[in-house]
């Protein structure tokens, strides 16, 4: 690969759009047998001003572009550099759409791009940025976003790719070849020259048949029923490994004794010995994942028994894997096992996996690169786990084809079950370890299922304890997509398209003519399904309610929308029970009799069954949430519209149930094992109340169920200034003009007193969009830059952006109330524009409320207040996350003044006091507090 010419390249600009927007800067160079022997750069006068992002993103201003060459003076220095050679670049179709609209023309023989080829030889790398990639592989460090620097470190990634190119074995390149062809990828040739390099080098090399598969490292099984080395008990205590002398002063630099910590891991000890449940609301900066981790290994290594650890999110879950567990394994000198498992769709069926690898003329280019990338993930995972593979778009439908799945298992059967099945081989980590840790999901998947998932535990914890209601609703419910249904199809056809590929045994008239009747079925379902889910989208277009390019309905309640689709429903109902009985259950009944004579159709039957398999769960499904209502569900309807495909409506029914308290006291928490449900806030007002009403804890013996309060080590009367401003009109009393406009001018003038670093929370997409489009040009005018949550990208890159770039404000909605971290000077005030009250419009809500209001009690203090004040709790904890931490906390709904139930929002604070009144007299105290 080294041994060619080619171009490096890369532009900086005013935005994305090559039509509109102008090329600031651009960068050359020319590489020749992996050296650089020419290079070019020049700024680029764009004649006309930059935006501030940009500004930030490059550190290029506009008085340095004013004395720049404009593009068509920078065209004759660069034509040197415009030959016929490939074009290489990281994300290299920006570039060149740019240099095809500036030149007109592009002399290029191809296009190279790193990014492509970054995500096929390192799949499993953290991120495929430029700049992640040069952190993980370590490159020379230079400054981003500036064109030359990003050309010299492109090509320093090209070379680092390149010799890990060749480093893959001759039977993954002879596999890998024919996906990236299928795939349309240009790195096709280069990768086709190094392979037939490689032969004639090597030309006595055997190529194996061996299973492209890293090898398994071997299980490291604890031998059970060791009692604890008598030497280990002496400091195996919870106040010698949590207190002033815990060996955490060697491990962890600025090391903190924290008696909140300790008295924690003390009432979980407890708790644990006496086979009872805790329930410990956990304040910020406690350490509640080593107050319940240390107790938990200690309890697990001395009895001999097994914890399990739930946890609702991916984050919390990388953090113990990554981070707490490598701390806990120094803390404890003892030998322990810990294991991460999810459920199975979460790992790669190897089976279906060459299945689909070893038909490639059938694949999608999107597959087959998708493909490709897996084949050579597959020679350095040991978890075969999704997560790995940083999977987007439509990766992850293509995934559905090739995860486990226990109606497509062979079990025992399939020739990877006993050495290289990562299901397999997750389950027997879980079964030898001492912690297992897991999410909300799979615990209720083990809750209900008939067959358990989960290996025998004595004890269980549950971390983000107050999402299990919430999440047990959505897992126990039922849902039907427009969406899914489109995968499956999808799914079928390509399996029909598979099977007419293959020779029959016998019967193969019958055999074609049921493939052709199933792929007829599946165009008549699909034209059908469109039908239905068009139809019941237009008849609800005067009756939904509002929101952010998605709207809800209540069905059942709505006799007239069920009536006005009556015909479609049924014609859908008809052809989807047609496809399930005609074609494809002929199919799958050959398939059975081949299978049972000896015939080697068993990976095919399996594939067959999987689609019935599916067909009938959404059938059963739909037949749920059109039916007869059941009694405690509520049955509601999403419509979502794509900002960016108006003609594309994505309809999702539901039937979620409405009150599981007494499902979760019966299948969860009526036990005798030891339960901890812990959270940073699970408590309204110092009460447990509303928690264990929801979760069904307060049906238990009273006695059963402990209760703590862990507070915070941090001082909030000094870190936090608590603000409620009282000049904001309720909408209800003004204009929605009006009243976006007395927000953006209080929220302005406020982030220029903090000089930026400053997270706005808002409870709906609509008006953080109104807010966001009126206060943007005053504020980037100001210098100050302003991020957008779903408008300038997603959670993870605005936090990061923010944080880099110091004087920016967030704008964060639903998602950024809870799990963001931004500790120090990069966030200074946090700004809470409504209380975080749910809408009323939301069906689960609404059902909720009506189910209290039938028992006879207040549906306002019995669930929306209680719901509010914990989210209040969650957007106020976002400021103080060390410390070292100093801030101010503005909340701009004067109903917490004005109403009586304020009081419960300011008591269930950490903070004792808050001023109010003139927004100018705080406007000075934020002046004085901030220096």
């Amino acid at each position: 690969m080294n041994q060619l010419e080619f171009i490096v390249c890369d532009l900086e600009t005013t935005g994305f759009q090559p039509d509109k927007d102008k090329i600031i800067e651009i960068a050359m160079a020319r590489i020749v047998n992996g050296k650089l022997v020419d290079s070019f750069t020049s700024l680029v006068n764009p004649q006309c001003s930059i935006p501030l992002k940009i500004k930030r993103l490059t550190g290029i201003d506009d008085q340095q572009l004013a004395c720049s060459p404009t593009w068509q003076q920078v065209i004759g220095d660069m034509q040197g550099f415009l030959t016929a050679v490939p074009l290489v670049g990281h994300n290299i179709e920006f570039d060149r759409a740019f240099l095809e609209v500036n030149l007109g023309w592009l002399p290029f023989t191809t296009s190279l791009d790193t990014l492509e080829l970054a995500r096929i030889i390192i799949p499993g790398a953290p991120g495929h940025s430029l700049a992640a990639l040069a952190q993980y592989l370590r490159l020379e460090s230079r400054e981003l976003h500036r064109a030359m620097d990003d050309v010299l470190t492109t090509t320093d990634l090209y070379l680092a790719l390149a010799k890990r190119l060749e480093l893959l074995s001759m039977e993954v390149l002879l596999q890998l070849l024919p996906l990236l062809r299928q795939g349309q990828s240009t790195w096709l040739q280069v990768i086709e020259t190094l392979t037939k390099d490689k032969i004639a080098r090597f030309s006595d090399a055997k190529i194996t048949a061996r299973a492209p598969v890293k090898e398994p490292a071997p299980t490291a099984k604890l031998p059970r029923n060791r009692p604890l080395n008598p030497e280990h008990e002496g400091y195996l205590t919870i106040e010698h490994l949590l207190g002033p002398q815990s060996p955490l002063a060697e491990l962890l630099p600025n090391y903190e004794q924290r008696r909140e910590q300790i008295n924690m891991a003390s009432a979980v000890d407890t708790t644990l010995a006496e086979g009872k449940i805790l329930l410990v609301e956990a304040g910020t900066g406690t350490g509640k994942s080593l107050a319940y981790m240390v107790p938990a290994l200690l309890w697990s290594l001395r009895r001999d028994q097994r914890a399990v650890i739930a946890t609702n999110t991916i984050n919390l879950q990388e953090q113990l894997w990554h981070k707490d567990i490598p701390l806990l394994q120094k803390l404890i000198d003892a030998p322990f096992q810990v294991a991460l498992l999810k459920g199975r769709a979460n790992y790669l069926c190897l089976r279906r996996f060459f299945h689909l690898a070893g038909s490639v003329a059938t694949l999608t280019p999107a597959e087959a690169k998708l493909a490709a990338r897996i084949l050579v993930w597959l020679q350095h995972t040991d978890s075969g786990d999704r997560a790995e593979l940083n999977l987007f778009g439509p990766d992850n439908e293509t995934w559905l084809q090739l995860c486990s799945e226990s109606e497509s298992c062979l079990g025992s059967a399939c020739r990877w079950h006993n050495r290289y099945c990562f299901v397999t081989r997750a389950r027997r980590n879980a079964e030898n370890s001492h912690l297992l840790i897991i999410n909300h999901a799979l615990m209720f998947t083990d809750m209900i299922s008939e067959v358990k998932i989960l290996p025998p535990h004595d004890t269980l914890i549950i971390d983000e304890a107050h999402h299990i209601d919430d999440t047990a609703t959505m897992h126990l419910g039922k849902k039907v997509s427009r969406s899914a249904i489109g995968q499956w199809l999808s799914l079928a056809g390509r399996t029909f398209k598979k099977l007419k590929g293959a020779v029959p045994p016998q019967d193969s008239k019958q055999w074609f003519g049921a493939l052709n009747e199933a792929e007829q079925d599946r165009y008549a379902l699909k034209e059908s399904a469109d039908t239905f889910f068009n139809c019941l989208a237009s008849a609800c277009a005067e009756q939904t309610t509002p929101g952010f390019n998605t709207t809800r309905l209540r069905l059942h309640r709505e006799p007239d929308l069920l009536a006005l689709v009556e015909a479609e429903w049924q014609n859908f109902l008809y052809r989807l029970r047609s496809m399930l009985t005609g074609g494809l259950n002929i199919v799958n009944k050959l398939l059975e009799g081949w299978t049972a004579s000896g015939e080697p159709w068993e990976e095919k039957l399996q594939d067959v069954t999987f689609v019935s398999t599916l067909g009938n769960g959404h059938l059963a499904d739909l037949l749920f949430i059109m039916g007869e209502p059941a009694d405690n569900y509520v049955y509601w309807l999403d419509i979502y519209t794509h900002p960016n495909q108006q003609d594309y409506v994505n309809c999702t029914l539901h039937a979620t149930p409405v009150d599981i308290s007494k499902m979760l006291y019966e299948q969860l928490f009526n036990t005798s094992r030891a339960i901890v449900l812990t959270s940073a806030t699970m408590t309204v007002n110092d009460s447990f109340s509303h928690f264990m009403g929801r979760c069904g804890l307060d049906l238990l013996p009273t006695k059963r169920v402990h209760t703590g309060i862990m507070e915070s080590p941090f001082d909030y009367d000094q870190q936090c200034l608590l603000y409620t401003a009282d000049h904001i009109p309720p909408p209800y009393e003004v204009s929605a003009e009006d009243y976006v406009a007395a927000l953006a001018d209080t929220i302005y003038n406020l982030v220029l007193d903090t000089g930026g670093r400053t997270l706005v929370l808002f409870t709906s997409h609509k008006l953080l969009r109104d807010v966001y489009y009126r206060t943007r040009p005053r504020l980037e005018e100001a210098g100050i830059c302003l991020l957008g949550h779903s408008l300038d990208g997603g959670r993870g890159r605005l936090v990061d952006q923010f944080i880099r770039d110091g004087r920016s404000v967030l704008f964060g909605a639903s998602s950024f109330w809870e799990g963001v971290d931004i500790p120090g000077e990069a966030l200074v005030s946090v700004i809470i524009v409504k209380l975080p009250f749910a809408p009323p419009y939301d069906p689960i809500q609404e059902a909720r409320q009506e189910l209290i209001v039938a028992r006879g009690q207040n549906a306002f203090y019995g669930l929306s207040l209680p719901q509010a004040v914990i989210r209040f709790k969650q957007g106020f904890g976002r400021l103080i996350r060390s410390k070292r931490d100093r801030g101010t906390v503005v909340v701009l709904d004067r109903r917490i003044i004005e109403k009586r139930y304020g009081r419960v929002f300011f008591s269930s604070l950490p903070v004792k006091t808050h001023l109010r009144g003139e927004l100018a007299a705080f406007r000075k105290k934020l002046a004085d507090w901030i220096r």
